[in-house]
């Protein structure tokens, strides 16, 4: 109920009064100048996204680019090359019930501050999934001519909380069949007209990111492989425990000369601590506040070992091969947010393991979101032999070994 009150309401009232004031909708798509594109979920559906940006740039070089995200994501974009205007929807951090009345209204100021009186020739609200960030709403504010999303049959999710919503949108795009979320984001960029050409995840780093990175890892040796450990995750249920990672590094460890990066959120910095008194090897922890930071640590990194999060979408993204350990069962639920079908690491050497089944009570999906459950059943020696053959195929990794052999 509460997604209705705070999200559904809002967002129908908004489409009603837009009906009574919009003007004549349309235009050819040489006519299209300016693009907004809308993305206020979760940092790893952002990642998968920058391709959009890129190849929609290239399609339409003369035009003007705007992405609407979360003040939390700024980083991810905002050396993009691709996007010539950032919009930051303030982060909320509260109570669940007051996060949600205060979420609304920071995009109710934000609609009023920074998007009342501007005109864009195309808005896109890329999410397959619920809309439950108010996307649809600064959509439907925006005076665009043109309005595309995905319809809301997508998923019983959307259907339910997004009834009604594709009554915002001029373009609906049908859910189709079961595919990447690069490859969904891509296919908006296919309904207007354009061609995918490299759907590569990419984030733009600075000398200053890079520098930061050399001087974390000023004094590891050149022939170590550096291997990524990412411990964080929002909900307990994606957490694989500490000690499963202590013992997937203490068993690399016996076949490669390893040097572990840690990386962590600055409220996980004990967690990480406590995980790397427990490690065999060297181990520098990073608990940057800024994410292209922790990417261009990454970015030097040959294997990244870590939960089901957005930081496996950054190791991605910096060309890291990625080895996800996921709660989702691989006979659960193809289309749930977790199933790797949508969100494996894209464009890179990846590996994810889930549970063959899920636990009792728990078919499509991992119902336990307070404590691991599901993910418990992906064992070391799995996670080992994965990051192994990883690590194998990683040409950089074994130029490095071969170095190590000869000293």
């Amino acid at each position: 109920m509460s997604l209705l009150l705070w999200m559904f309401f809002p967002t129908r009232l908004a489409m009603w009064w837009t009906r009574l004031t919009r003007r004549v909708r349309g235009g050819k798509p040489a006519a299209r100048k300016s693009f907004m594109v809308v993305r206020l979920d979760a940092l790893g559906d952002l990642v998968l996204t920058t391709p959009l940006f890129r190849e929609l740039k290239l399609a339409h070089p003369e035009s003007h680019i705007t992405a609407v995200v979360q003040q939390a994501h700024r980083s991810i974009l905002e050396t993009s090359p691709f996007i010539d205007e950032l919009l930051l929807v303030p982060s909320v951090d509260s109570s669940l019930q007051m996060r949600q009345c205060r979420y609304l209204v920071a995009v109710l100021k934000f609609y009023w501050g920074q998007l009342r009186g501007r005109r864009f020739d195309v808005a896109i609200c890329p999410r397959w999934d619920t809309d439950e960030h108010l996307a649809t709403l600064l959509c439907t504010l925006s005076n665009a001519d043109l309005r595309v999303a995905y319809s809301e049959t997508a998923s019983a999710g959307k259907r339910r909380f997004n009834r009604g919503f594709d009554g915002a949108f001029d373009l609906c795009l049908d859910p189709g069949p079961l595919r990447h979320e690069a490859e969904r984001n891509m296919a908006m960029l296919e309904a207007l007209g354009g061609k995918a050409c490299d759907t590569a995840t990419e984030i733009a780093l600075t000398k200053a990111d890079r520098e930061y990175a050399d001087r974390v890892i000023h004094d590891v040796s050149e022939n170590c492989l550096l291997v990524a450990v990412g411990i964080g995750a929002q909900s307990p249920g994606r957490r694989w425990p500490s000690e499963r990672y202590s013992a997937v590094i203490y068993e690399l460890s016996e076949q490669f000369p390893v040097h572990v990066v840690i990386t962590c959120a600055p409220s996980e910095h004990a967690q990480a601590a406590n995980l790397a008194g427990t490690l065999p090897v060297p181990v520098t922890i990073s608990d940057s506040t800024a994410i292209r930071e922790t990417c261009a640590l990454l970015e030097r990194c040959d294997l990244f070992i870590g939960n089901d999060t957005g930081a496996a979408h950054l190791a991605a993204a910096m060309q890291c091969p990625t080895l996800v350990i996921s709660r989702h069962p691989k006979d659960g639920d193809p289309h749930h947010p977790n199933s790797p079908a949508r969100f494996t690491p894209w464009g890179v050497p990846a590996c994810v393991l889930q549970p063959e089944h899920g636990l009792e009570g728990c078919d499509s999906r991992c119902m336990h979101i307070d404590r691991p459950h599901c993910i418990m059943q992906v064992s070391v020696p799995e996670v080992v032999a994965a990051a192994s053959a990883l690590l194998m195929q990683s040409s950089r990794a074994q130029d490095k070994l071969m170095a190590s052999s000869r000293l």
